[in-house]
């Protein structure tokens, strides 16, 4: 039908032009403390007890570690449907603030938001295209975050892009850390030679029944495999399962030997967008460096004392 048979006899016709469909505004980004939160955090900041200075410095040496060769992390959501790569991008940020080496963030999950939206970044990097020559041919096959920090992704189902695309470039970063799926060919790769693991799960009765099974998987395959492994309960999203006992839970999984952080609900986090450093809670600043720090010296001693974190402490 054309437009003049919309029309009666003798009435003008009208032409009419499609209606462009609306594009939706990018979200605001939403800082995770409140305003008058974040006011006074930044007024009483000189006045920190001594404790917590120290704590700080303290946290602060350990995540400044020299590594002797690169060290790679797996960072896995055992398939509980965490949040591993705004974990991954956040251990890397804060890795790479404090480190005096390169730190690369590599997305295995192939899933969206991915790393790079994450991180900020404006290129993902490909690691099927990557040039192992020299660090200025890897660039080449990067996306660059800052001067420290770079990041790429990988095909979760190519268990050979490891071993040809991942461990030879492994050796210009200081540490390299892989968020990927359970059931992922690469991540299986990576978990195979990988000098230590950190385990993304929710908050939920469910989860830590999966973790539970996967220690126990893990202790029957190596005596202190567990002791290389850093748990980290994601409250993702608020309050999920009512009936979840945090401090029960942590408690139980930290007898493996495993360390135990639970990064408490975010609202920027929430968001799945970007992740800006200076809108993070601050509990969550203070808890990802915790994880960072427990898995890179898991990655550097091999098994260290447990340590068991929440947002209240220890």
């Amino acid at each position: 039908m054309n437009a003049s048979q919309t029309y009666p006899s003798g009435a003008p016709a009208v032409h009419a032009h499609p209606v462009p469909p609306a594009v939706a505004a990018p979200s605001r980004p939403v800082p995770a403390d409140g305003w008058v939160r974040r006011v006074g955090r930044t007024v009483l900041r000189p006045f920190r007890p001594v404790d917590a200075v120290a704590e700080a410095i303290e946290l602060g040496r350990r995540l400044q570690r020299p590594t002797s060769t690169g060290r790679r992390i797996l960072v896995d959501d055992l398939g509980t449907g965490a949040d591993a790569a705004v974990v991954t991008a956040l251990v890397a940020r804060a890795l790479a603030h404090l480190r005096h080496d390169r730190v690369l963030a590599v997305d295995a999950t192939g899933r969206e938001p991915s790393m790079a939206d994450r991180l900020g970044a404006a290129e993902p990097g490909d690691l099927g295209g990557v040039d192992p020559t020299g660090f200025e041919s890897v660039c080449g096959s990067l996306g660059e975050v800052n001067d420290g920090l770079w990041t790429v992704r990988a095909d979760p189902d190519r268990a050979d892009a490891y071993s040809a695309g991942l461990l030879p470039i492994s050796r210009f970063f200081g540490v390299t850390l892989v968020a990927g799926g359970a059931d992922g060919a690469f991540s299986a790769a990576v978990g195979a030679g990988a000098h230590s693991r950190v385990m993304v799960v929710r908050a939920t009765r469910e989860s830590a029944l999966r973790v539970g099974r996967e220690l126990d998987s893990l202790a029957g395959a190596r005596r202190d495999e567990a002791g290389r492994t850093v748990v980290v309960v994601f409250d993702e999203r608020r309050r999920e399962d009512p009936g979840f006992d945090v401090a029960r839970t942590v408690r139980i999984i930290a007898e493996s030997g495993a360390a135990v952080v639970v990064l408490p609900h975010d609202r920027h986090i929430a968001q799945g967008t970007a992740v800006l450093p200076r809108l993070i809670g601050e509990a969550t600043h203070r808890m990802v460096q915790l994880v960072a720090a427990e898995a890179l010296g898991r990655a550097v001693d091999g098994v260290p004392t447990a340590r068991v974190r929440t947002e209240g402490g220890e």
